[in-house]
C-alpha cells in the first residue's frame, strides 16, 4: 500500500495567548508548523552530490515517506533513498488516534528504548474546533508548539532528589489540584493534608511540587536539570530535524517560579521531545539518540552511543513515582483497566486560548515499567468537546507495542524455524 505524506508549504508561527487551568494563568507558547493550506505534494528532488557530513536530518524528505510492502521509505534529497525505523502498525494506529481524536492539533512519537522511532504521526485541522478532515504533517511531533504542562514535574521531581529530598519525604499542604498560590509555599494554618514527592509526581498535585521547589530549588539549578535531560533545544543526533523544547523560567525564587516548576508556565515540549524524555527514564538516566533511519541505499546506519545525564539512582526514584500515576494516580483509571503489565508515565493537562482554545492533554511512558521495550509520546490540542486524552491514546499504543512482542516470542517458542516478525 502506498501512502505519501502531504507536503505542507512554508512555516508559520502563530502568537500564543494565555494558557490557563482552573484559575491560572502563564504564557502561552508560540505554535510553529506548517500552514494549514496544503500545497501540492513535492516532486523528485534533484540529485546532489552525497555529503556524509550534512545532517541527515536536513537530507530526509519526509514529506515523501511512504509504505512500501512492510516498511517505510523517504527520500534523501542528494539522490540517495532511506529505509526507516517506522513499524507500520504502530504508525498506522498512531495516525488512526490523532484522526479519532479530532483535535485541531495532535502529535505523537513512540520510541524503542535504544531511540528507534517506531512511530512519528502528527495532525491539524483547520478548523479550530477539530474534526474529523484534516492535514496529517509530521512536524506537529517535532516542533514545540504546546506547554508541557504536567511534564515538567519529571524534571522538578529530579532536581529535588539530587537536592536530596527523598521520595516519601512528608510535606503538609492544602489544595493544589488546578493552582499554586502564595499560601502553598510555606506552612500554614491552612495545611490541612500531608502527602509526599511520590504522591506529588503520581497525582500530579501543584502545591506538593510547588512547594518543594520554592524551598529546596533555584531557577539556576532547575533549569541545569532541565538541560541535563534534553528538555531544551533541538533534538540530539542527525536524523530527526526539530527541537525538543524550551525553558524560560523566573530568575527570582518566588511564587512564579513555583507554578513553573508545577508546569504552569515557561516550559514547552514537543511530542518527540517528551518522548526522548520518557527513553531516559526508562534507560535508568541513560539517554539515546534519536533514530530515524535504518539503511540507506541497503547499507545499515551506525547506532550513536547512549550518553548518561542523569545518575541511575535519580532515574530509579523517579521511575517509582511514573509507576505510580499509573498504578493510583492521575491515570490509573486507563491503566488499570485489563492490565497485564506495569506502566510507567506521566500526565499533563493545560489549556491555551490563543489563537484558539485547545485543552492540551499529555502522556509520557514506557512499559513494561520494569524491563521497558516501548516509549510512548502523545499529545493533543483537544477543543472544548473532546473525544481522546492523551493516556487513553497512549495505552491503545502500548497494547499494541507488547502483544506484537508476546505474539513473536510465541512463534519464537512454538518453531525454531519461523523467523521473528519484526524486532522493535
Amino acid at each position: 500500500m502506498r501512502r505519501a505524506f502531504i507536503l505542507l508549504a512554508g512555516a508559520a508561527v502563530i502568537a500564543g495567548g494565555a494558557a490557563v487551568m482552573g484559575d491560572e494563568r502563564a504564557p502561552a507558547a508560540s505554535i510553529h508548523g506548517a500552514p494549514l493550506v496544503a500545497a501540492p505534494a513535492a516532486g523528485p528532488s534533484a540529485p546532489a552530490t552525497p555529503s556524509a557530513a550534512a545532517p541527515l536530518g536536513t537530507l530526509l524528505d519526509l514529506d515523501r515517506m511512504e509504505r512500501v510492502g512492510e516498511r517505510y521509505e523517504a527520500p534523501l534529497s542528494d539522490g540517495r533513498r532511506a529505509v526507516l525505523t517506522l513499524d507500520p502498525e504502530l504508525q498506522t494506529l498512531a495516525e488512526k488516534l490523532l484522526q479519532q481524536s479530532r483535535a485541531p492539533r495532535g502529535g505523537i512519537v513512540v520510541m524503542a528504548p535504544d531511540g528507534r522511532i517506531l512511530a512519528l504521526a502528527g495532525r491539524r485541522t483547520e478548523d479550530p474546533n477539530g474534526g474529523l478532515d484534516g492535514i496529517y504533517d509530521w512536524r506537529l511531533a517535532t516542533d514545540v508548539w504546546a506547554p508541557a504542562a504536567s511534564i515538567f514535574k519529571i524534571v522538578t521531581a529530579s532536581a529535588l532528589v539530587g537536592a536530596g529530598v527523598g521520595a516519601h519525604d512528608r510535606v503538609c499542604y492544602h489544595g493544589g489540584v488546578r493552582s499554586v498560590m502564595e499560601s502553598n509555599l510555606t506552612d500554614s494554618k491552612r495545611d490541612s493534608r500531608c502527602e509526599d514527592l511520590s504522591y506529588g509526581v503520581a497525582h500530579s498535585n501543584n502545591a506538593i511540587l510547588g512547594k518543594l521547589a520554592y524551598q529546596k530549588l533555584t531557577p539556576d539549578r532547575l533549569e541545569e536539570m532541565a538541560r541535563k535531560l534534553g528538555f531544551v533545544g533541538a533534538l540530539p543526533g542527525r536524523e530527526l530535524p526539530g527541537n525538543a523544547g524550551k525553558v524560560e523560567l523566573p530568575a527570582t525564587r518566588d511564587l512564579e517560579f513555583a507554578k513553573a516548576a508545577a508546569g504552569f508556565l515557561g516550559t514547552h515540549l514537543s511530542a518527540a521531545g517528551g518522548a526522548l524524555l520518557a527513553t531516559t527514564f526508562a534507560n535508568e538516566g541513560e539517554q539515546p539518540v534519536p533514530r530515524l533511519i535504518a539503511s540507506i541505499d541497503g547499507t545499515p546506519q551506525p547506532v550513536p552511543e547512549a550518553k548518561r545525564v542523569l545518575p541511575r539512582s535519580i532515574a530509579q526514584e523517579v521511575n517509582k513515582m511514573l509507576v505510580g500515576t499509573c498504578e493510583s494516580g492521575s491515570a490509573a483509571r486507563t491503566f488499570r483497566r485489563h492490565r497485564t503489565v506495569t506502566v510507567a508515565g506521566k500526565t499533563g493537562t493545560l489549556s491555551t486560548n490563543e489563537p484558539f482554545y485547545m485543552q492540551h492533554s499529555w502522556f509520557v511512558g514506557f512499559a513494561p515499567a520494569e524491563e521497558p521495550e516501548v516509549i510512548v509520546s502523545v499529545v493533543l490540542g483537544n477543543p472544548m468537546s473532546w473525544h481522546i486524552r492523551g493516556h487513553e491514546a497512549a495505552k491503545r499504543l502500548i497494547d499494541l507495542a507488547l502483544r506484537d512482542a508476546t505474539s513473536r516470542e510465541k512463534d519464537r517458542t512454538a518453531s525454531v524455524t519461523r523467523s521473528p516478525r519484526k524486532q522493535w
